[in-house]
Order: structure tokens, then sequence, then C-alpha cells
């Protein structure tokens, strides 16, 4: 199974997004300040109509079939943000700390 770097960005978001519904109305919400994320993808280049450089996302079974292909490891550094532009809470302040047992 192929999947496209932007579908891989997609699902990150979504998971991202979901975490964030999960936690409202929480009493712990952790803050979401940087995600560093490395794929490793194989690039291939295509010679059909309307073809170009294409980024495979490679899964763990994957790297055989992409023996054809060139392989690289993509770092990201990633900031998220909500649409309007603030921080993404998908749990704990901790001035709203929320004392454990173990306290």
């Amino acid at each position: 199974m192929q999947i496209g770097l932007a579908e891989a960005l997609r699902a990150l978001r979504n998971e991202l997004a979901q975490a964030a519904l999960e936690a409202e109305g929480q009493p712990v919400r952790l803050r979401v300040e940087t995600v560093n994320l490395d794929l490793q993808v194989a690039v291939e280049g295509s010679v059909e109509a309307g073809g170009g450089v294409k980024f495979w996302v490679l899964s763990a079974n994957g790297k055989a079939a992409a023996s054809k292909a060139v392989t690289h490891t993509v770092s990201l550094q990633l900031k998220a943000e909500t649409a309007d532009g603030n921080r993404v809470l998908t749990g704990s302040d901790p001035a709203n700390r929320v004392p454990l047992a173990d306290d």
C-alpha cells in the first residue's frame, strides 16, 4: 500500500484534532508545542502524462516494494495551531493540574 506524504500529514492533523475534541471539558489538557516527525519516504519519478515526483511514506514492510525507488528520511518539525492561530490544547496546563493519587 502506498501512502502519500500529504495523506500522512492529513492523518496526523486529524489525530491531533481528534485529541483536542476528546480533551474538551476535561480537567487535564496537554498543550502541543512542537511535533517532530521522522518519515522514511520513497521518491519516485514518473514519465507518464502529468507525472512528476511522488513521495511515498514507507511502512515497516514497504521497503522491499520500494526497492526500485530512492529512499530518504524526511524530518519535519511542525508547530501545531488552530485555524485562528491559537495553540492546540489536548491536555494539561500546569496551573490547572489535577493532583494524582501518588501526589
